[in-house]
């Protein structure tokens, strides 16, 4: 069985292409260090994330939910649009049984301008799928003072 996934890109800005591209300025790896001391603001962070799931697995509803390091509840939790029940499943219509499904992708940015960080650790991304108990994880990033 296949599973659903996804990936953040954590970056100081996103900028809005011609043709519908996207680029992502300044863009992190697993670590950020800061130079200053904690509490800190941001003036600009964002953050794009892809999740996949199998068309076998449709998406009833996603909410992307930002977490920062001191804060047990998200910073932010952002209803996403998915395709309609309908379009999911119509991406199954005709396929010979031996073909491994499609992944259904849904993608988003959230932007911050300011982020305030109390502490270093770990800013992370998750997604609820479906209202479903688990959350997916899209990715973290480590931030932290320079040595």
């Amino acid at each position: 069985m296949m599973n659903r996934y996804g990936y953040t890109i954590f970056c100081d800005d996103i900028r809005n292409e011609s043709g519908g591209k996207l680029s992502f300025v300044g863009c992190y790896n697993a670590l950020m260090f800061v130079p200053q001391r904690f509490p800190l603001t941001l003036p600009k962070f964002c953050m794009h994330f892809h999740i996949f799931s199998p068309a076998t697995q449709p998406y009833k509803s996603v909410v992307a939910r930002c977490y920062v390091p001191g804060e047990t509840e998200p910073i932010a939790e952002e209803k996403i649009e998915v395709p309609s029940l309908r379009d999911q499943e119509s991406l199954l219509k005709g396929l010979p049984k031996e073909t491994l499904p499609p992944f259904i992708v849904v993608a988003a940015s959230l932007i911050f301008a300011p982020l305030e960080i109390s502490r270093p650790g770990l800013i992370h991304v998750r997604a609820l799928i479906n209202s479903g108990p688990d959350e997916l994880h899209l990715g973290s990033l480590q931030i932290a003072t320079k040595p």
